[in-house]
């Protein structure tokens, strides 16, 4: 998914200067313990390595980034702490699994209602949602476009292959849009369904 990111801390504009000089990507990781700003914390096992996009250099130093995430990876071994974690990772190849196209009916559907509820809560109306072919690449883009807590996302972002995602994920959906309704309902109480 894409990820605006505002870089402040001293620390991290040296770790983003340094990918933006070599054109490297670095690794976002859920903090298992610890805190975001300060003393490194500890990192959980599951990251996903990430490509800056787009940048912008502020006053101070300061930066804004906009980021995509690329590949999953385990760190095998925290070889730094300070000035920021580093870590030696091994990449997870992303797995589609048994069971995708028995779920895929049902996971398409909530998946083009989610795109077209979202659409709504903005104001606008789309008659054609992509639905990507690929059930691993699904699996992420349904991801990307729910409103999670971080520990939903990491249980995801853990998840081996792309039919346990996409399973985990229906309940996820259905409870997603029915947020979504009741937030057009209440942003727009006159609007009655559209008609073609």
């Amino acid at each position: 998914m894409d990820l605006p990111l505002h870089i402040f801390e001293e620390r991290y504009q040296d770790m983003i200067g340094e990918c933006l000089e070599k054109d490297a990507p670095f690794g976002v990781v859920l903090i298992k313990e610890g805190l975001e700003v300060g003393a490194p914390a500890d990192p959980e096992r599951i990251g996903t390595s990430t490509r800056i996009l787009r940048s912008e250099v502020l006053d101070q130093g300061r930066m804004n980034i906009m980021t995509k995430g690329q590949q999953r990876f385990e760190i095998e071994e925290i070889v730094q702490r300070v000035p920021y974690v580093v870590g030696r990772v091994r990449f997870l190849v992303d797995i589609e699994g048994e069971g995708c196209a028995e779920l895929l009916p049902q996971i398409n559907d909530e998946y083009v209602a989610l795109v077209r509820n979202l659409t709504a809560l903005t104001g606008g109306y789309t008659s054609r949602v992509d639905i990507p072919e690929d059930p691993i690449e699904l699996s992420y883009a349904i991801a990307a476009n729910l409103e999670m807590e971080p520990h939903l996302r990491q249980s995801l972002l853990v998840t081996e292959t792309a039919a346990t995602r996409l399973f985990d994920l229906i309940p996820l959906l259905k409870q997603g849009n029915e947020e979504l309704l009741e937030r057009i309902a209440k942003q727009n109480p006159f609007q009655g369904p559209r008609l073609n």
